[in-house]
């Protein structure tokens, strides 16, 4: 009899083990099927159409995106509290640690104005000196005797970073200038007020907005990618190790011809 219960004992804790190990790989499945994406605003509409299209093909799979800025990617995916981080901006290389990145695209940052504003191109000397502060009026650069409104980004944005590091190879004081916390109030400002000036990306321009030429490059599709608009930056997916499992399903889709038609044409639907 003793014997028969401690059989049925092993038994019993056999058919336990078996079902918590179902259980755990059943959870492991099921939350292996989702992809929490964080960070850039940038990279944001992008990624939201990717995921979209994604999830068309691959009803089973949940993709969520969620912006902030750049910084907010980086440590999102360092912590794993996402999936994937995503950056529009180079990364230090302290913040690259343990990371793997995938660049996706191009992203041209775009100098936009008022339309009333007659100024139609900018040299980055012009640009640079704008926002150090020693060009103040537009009549210095071809344009009304009006006083030149600079408008930056916030602290931790990739944009004002990439902005930052493409004219002047690092940070810069902007004491002259008026600091928008999203790319929402850069529009917002420029279009009311006459005499600003700001920089956003090229997936947020409207018609409110004139884009200036740089250099006399305008910008496009193809002056991005062939280098001759200098003013642009990588957009990023990062992963901590290198991608596996259904992430990695995702970004073989975005890297695929099919997935940078959609990047290319989110990116570059206003010029």
């Amino acid at each position: 009899m003793k014997t028969r219960n401690i059989y049925l004992l092993i038994i019993v804790f056999i058919i336990t083990l078996t079902l918590v190990a179902v259980s755990s790989l059943v959870i492991h499945e099921s939350g292996s099927r989702e992809i929490k994406i964080v960070g850039s605003t940038t990279v944001q509409p992008v990624a939201e159409a990717l995921a979209q299209a994604y999830m068309e093909k691959h009803p089973d799979v949940k993709i969520t995106v969620q912006g902030g800025d750049s910084l907010v990617g980086i440590k999102s995916v360092q912590s794993e509290k996402a999936n994937i981080g995503t950056a529009s901006r180079n990364l230090t290389q302290e913040e690259s640690e343990d990371l793997t990145q995938y660049q996706i695209g191009k992203d041209g940052i775009a100098v936009v104005v008022n339309p009333n504003n007659p100024v139609n191109s900018l040299t980055t000397d012009q640009l640079k000196g704008i926002y150090e502060g020693n060009l103040t009026n537009w009549k210095q650069v071809g344009g009304k005797d009006e006083p030149i409104n600079v408008i930056t980004r916030e602290v931790g944005s990739g944009t004002r970073l990439a902005f930052e590091d493409t004219l002047f190879r690092g940070k810069i004081v902007q004491n002259n200038a008026t600091v928008a916390i999203s790319t929402q109030q850069v529009m917002q400002d420029v279009a009311v007020l006459p005499s600003a000036v700001g920089y956003l990306s090229t997936n947020a321009l409207n018609p409110d907005l004139k884009i200036l030429r740089i250099n006399n490059v305008s910008l496009t599709e193809e002056s991005v990618n062939n280098g001759e608009y200098t003013l642009q930056r990588p957009l990023l997916f990062l992963v901590k190790e290198p991608a596996t499992g259904v992430v990695k399903d995702f970004i073989d889709f975005t890297l695929s011809p099919e997935g940078q038609s959609i990047v290319n044409k989110t990116e570059y639907k206003s010029v």
